[in-house]
């Protein structure tokens, strides 16, 4: 187990250049979204970034859309994509779970995911589980055989009195022919997490679509009492139990957590809309209503739809992915006014920092230079040091008046 801040993490940035469900309960100081992502198939786009939205559809980045963690600090392969983000049953606390990858080293070359826990979404102890390593008598689970360990989510098990991850898991020799190519075949599977949250049990099976499925998002219907299961179809076109996937996304239900699930084959997403993937679910703060976000990651933005059943979607708009926000594939809690504030504050500080950092030395005396490297430490240090809004928007001030 390691412990890294959202400072640290800056710091080395700019050196460099509730319910049985938790993405279901509601917070009774709920006040706005905070939207946890990764930006694009580069190591710099492989990290994860934060944005707020009053509305849940339209959001604005935090950091000036630069990391807010970074990713040499908790991964294994120095690259994380699908964060997942969400308040613990306590109120307090804070988990994120995300796959530990970096895509430029191929589609077949990421084998763990990771663990991060906070109490002021900030300061997070983290702990990456490279599954090879971890489960080393588990057949068929050797690196040899492992194609990739995907998208990690979270959520408590009553029953059990614990929080379950559940991810994707593909296997070389599950992969199962479409035409004259070979597709990997993905399988839903679920792992309990220990108190200090920082180990997982052996995976065990949750769901097998019958072809590939990944992107695994589930929530509790507590209306009709049943769990209902998002993922996507991956893979090349085939058909599977009369039904032509196309990489959309899927619901599946049941009445226990961990299955099993009955599939409905039908696809959510905007008619027409391919490929999408990555889908998220969340309650409209105020609202009984649901929105079912996915990544249109081939056109270049966010398609947000909603729903008061959980069954049936309508489109809502599209938001595009440009500018300094650029998400692929992430999450949305809810937060208070006092976690945004904080939030905003850590933010305001970092992009100060950023901006004296980049200020040109031949505009500065020597004895500013002095100065500069000397606030810049202090600032840096305060970063690290606190979560308080005002200590945060004071150094801000100090740094943005020099």
């Amino acid at each position: 187990m390691k412990r890294t801040t959202l400072a640290a993490a800056a710091a080395a940035l700019m050196a460099t250049a509730a319910g049985p469900a938790l993405a279901a309960g509601q917070h009774q100081q709920d006040s706005c979204y905070l939207f946890a992502f990764f930006s694009n198939n580069t190591p710099d786009g492989e990290q994860v970034r934060y944005a707020l939205s009053d509305d849940g559809l339209n959001y604005t980045s935090l950091n000036g859309g630069r990391p807010v963690v970074a990713s040499d600090t908790i991964a294994l392969k120095k690259s994380i994509r699908d964060p997942y983000i969400c308040r613990g049953r306590d109120g307090r606390t804070f988990y994120m779970v995300m796959t530990d990858m970096r895509s430029s080293e191929g589609w077949q070359s990421n084998d763990g995911l990771i663990l991060m826990k906070s109490d002021d979404l900030l300061h997070w102890q983290h702990t990456a589980i490279d599954f090879p390593t971890r489960f080393p008598s588990l057949e068929g689970f050797g690196r040899d055989n492992l194609h990739a360990v995907w998208a990690p989510q979270l959520i408590w098990d009553a029953r059990e009195g614990r929080y379950m991850i559940y991810y994707s898991i593909g296997r070389h020799d599950w992969e199962y022919p479409v035409g004259d190519k070979r597709q990997p075949y993905f399988k839903l599977f679920y792992s309990y997490v220990n108190d200090d949250f920082t180990d997982i049990t052996e995976p065990r099976l949750l769901f097998d679509f019958g072809t590939a499925a990944i992107d695994g998002d589930i929530i509790y219907d507590g209306r009709n009492g049943e769990y209902v299961l998002f993922f996507k179809d991956e893979g090349l076109p085939t058909v599977n139990n009369g039904f032509r996937t196309r990489q959309g996304v899927m619901r599946a239900t049941a009445k226990e957590l961990t299955g099993p699930y009955a599939t409905e084959f039908r696809h959510l997403q905007k008619p027409g809309q391919y490929p999408v993937e990555g889908s998220s679910v969340f309650r409209l703060i105020g609202s009984d209503d649901y929105i079912l976000m996915y990544d249109c990651y081939a056109q270049g933005y966010y398609q947000f739809c909603r729903s008061s059943d959980l069954k049936n979607f309508t489109f809502v708009q599209n938001t595009p992915t440009r500018g300094t926000f650029t998400p692929r594939h992430g999450s949305v809690m809810h937060i208070s006014a006092a976690e945004r504030d904080r939030l905003e504050a850590w933010s305001a500080l970092a992009v100060a920092i950023d901006a004296l950092e980049r200020r040109p030395a031949p505009t500065l005396t020597l004895r500013q230079l002095d100065g500069r490297r000397k606030l810049l430490d202090e600032a840096r240090a305060t970063l690290a040091a606190t979560a308080d809004a005002k200590r945060l928007r004071k150094m801000a001030a100090r740094v943005e008046g020099f």
